[in-house]
């Protein structure tokens, strides 16, 4: 766990987008000297049985990724990618590239690559080249 605590607001902004999720059910966190504590409420408590916990379209990013004519190192860096952004937050070339740690020429081949495969959308109002994944 890194010191600035970036992880807890990407523990929250996952369960934000969580397909079960509703008010009530945000995730807590306790620190005191000894111990630090994160409590995550069950999203599909209140589901029947015969109910499916996350709708076919929430699943779809990891099938689709699955499902794509490119090597396992790429997947993983699309996995990375998404891991690290969500389905929200903008990113481009530069970002893809720190992230990575590929150069910004292969974050770009990348990019066409999420783009061919319909798994990012371009975004608008900041800057040229921003995307974000698709729903």
């Amino acid at each position: 766990m890194e010191r600035q605590g970036s992880g807890l607001n990407k523990i929250r902004d996952a369960y934000e987008q969580a397909a079960n999720f509703r008010a009530g059910m945000e995730p807590t966190f306790y620190s005191d000297r000894t111990q630090f504590t994160v409590t995550l409420p069950n999203l599909n408590y209140h589901l029947k049985d015969h109910q499916t916990a996350i709708p076919k379209k929430q699943v779809a990013i990891d099938v689709a990724i699955d499902s794509l004519n490119i090597t396992a190192s790429t997947k993983a860096k699309i996995r990375s990618i998404f891991s690290h952004v969500g389905y929200n937050t903008p990113f481009g070339r530069k970002d893809i590239a720190e992230m990575t740690g590929i150069s910004q020429t292969a974050a770009g081949n990348l990019i066409n690559k999420m783009k061919t495969a319909a798994l990012i959308e371009p975004i608008s109002g900041l800057g040229k080249g921003k995307y974000k994944f698709r729903r």
